[in-house]
């Protein structure tokens, strides 16, 4: 009897260190924002109101520090936050809709990007009001856009935006199409 108990005591004891052991594989972060937006359109379009929607994934990757590599407790490294924002437009009273455009970018040390589609292109914008997009450059032959009406992106690639502070952001631009 008494090497019965001392099993089952054993068996209790390493059970539940097994089960204390297992835990989130995937410890990274991972959030998915929606949101729909009626909103005037710029100056530059005739249409008077469209419906945006804004599907946000935010993704920070988490590792452990090396030099901590076979402690208990070890220290955790939070890596920048990846971002994933798809914006499709509606542009009429259909149930479609009419445009979209995907970006992947690493997200600023301050403050987020804006994203708004027009007729002649992309404007983009921070969220903190005492920060601005100052220049903006495709990456593989340096040419030049801006937010201004006639000099804004209008296709596929991959972009620099320079920050009123000094950082600067790499976006990756794709599906940009329209439908009609």
């Amino acid at each position: 009897m008494k090497i019965f108990k001392l099993t089952a005591l054993a068996l209790l004891i390493t059970s539940t260190t097994a089960f204390a052991q297992t835990g989130d594989e995937d410890i990274s972060s991972t959030v998915i924002t929606t949101d729909v937006k009626k909103m005037e359109t710029p100056e530059d379009s005739d249409i008077e109101e469209i419906i945006q929607l804004e599907t946000k994934k935010e993704y920070t990757p988490v590792m452990l520090d090396p030099k901590d590599k076979y402690k208990l407790n070890q220290d955790i490294i939070f890596m920048p936050t990846q971002v994933k924002t798809t914006l499709m437009i509606d542009n009429d009273d259909d149930i479609f809709y009419d445009r979209k455009v995907e970006f992947a970018y690493e997200k600023p040390k301050s403050g987020d990007l804006d994203f708004t589609m027009s007729k002649t292109g992309i404007i983009i914008n921070t969220d903190v009001n005492d920060l601005y997009v100052s220049k903006i450059w495709r990456k593989s032959d340096k040419m030049m856009f801006s937010n201004s009406k006639n000099n804004r992106i209008k296709e596929n690639g991959v972009y620099m935006i320079a920050l009123s502070n000094g950082e600067e952001v790499e976006i990756t631009i794709s599906n940009y199409s329209t439908v009609k």
